[in-house]
């Protein structure tokens, strides 16, 4: 986040949410654009069946609900809920087109930040659409750890990713039960390693995996 944007949003009030909390509902109008100033959110929906099924991960900087910003729409087409413990802050919409309009380095690290969200959209979809349960893992894995996953050291390719796997569960539309299987599987390839709810990815490994699958 640049310093001019973060100035900016400092001038308005910020609220704290701690990890599951919901920050906004299906279909709620808010009256203000939501912005991270620190931590992570995800957007959701929830089936007719009632399963939650991940669509986006929300970074420090991003505006949520989507196309509320600009206008485009007036209410929360999904859930939003802190992934992590959350700061955000609210600011008027007015004000938040207004800024972007007057500073070309913020408005072009929100078009980077919106076309990123994009790719790695698509990238999720793409695993969503994954017949076999192991292709759907791996391919979720490696959206996950575009998205949080954490360099454990400078210019080292594996990264690590802290989730559960009833979170993963939630997320492709499986049972725990199958993704622990699958997980185990994708051990055993050393692809990755993990406990509990701290996976360690072997970035290129996971990469050539996806290749030869595709």
């Amino acid at each position: 986040m640049e310093a001019s944007f973060a100035e900016f949003i400092e001038r308005y009030p910020s609220e704290v949410y701690m990890k599951g909390q919901t920050i906004l509902l299906k279909e709620y109008t808010p009256k203000s654009v939501y912005v991270i100033e620190s931590g992570i959110a995800r957007a959701y929906m929830i089936t007719p069946g009632g399963a939650e099924h991940l669509v986006a991960i929300h970074l420090r900087g991003d505006d949520i609900p989507a196309g509320y910003s600009l206008g485009l729409r007036d209410t929360a087409l999904y859930f939003y809920e802190a992934y992590t413990k959350c700061v955000v802050r609210a600011v008027p919409r007015a004000a938040f087109i207004r800024f972007l309009r007057s500073d070309p380095d913020a408005l072009f690290r929100r078009q980077t930040r919106v076309e990123t969200l994009l790719i790695t959209t698509f990238s999720h979809i793409h695993a969503l659409e994954q017949p076999r349960a192991s292709d759907k893992i791996a391919f979720a894995l490696l959206y996950m750890a575009d998205n949080i996953g954490v360099r454990l050291r400078p210019h080292t390719t594996r990264l690590q990713l802290s989730m559960t796997q009833q979170e993963m569960a939630d997320t492709l539309g499986l049972t725990r039960e199958t993704i622990g299987v699958e997980l185990r599987k994708l051990e055993v390839k050393q692809i990755i390693s993990y406990s509990r709810k701290n996976y360690i990815l072997y970035m290129e490994r996971l990469r050539s995996y996806l290749d030869e699958r595709s």
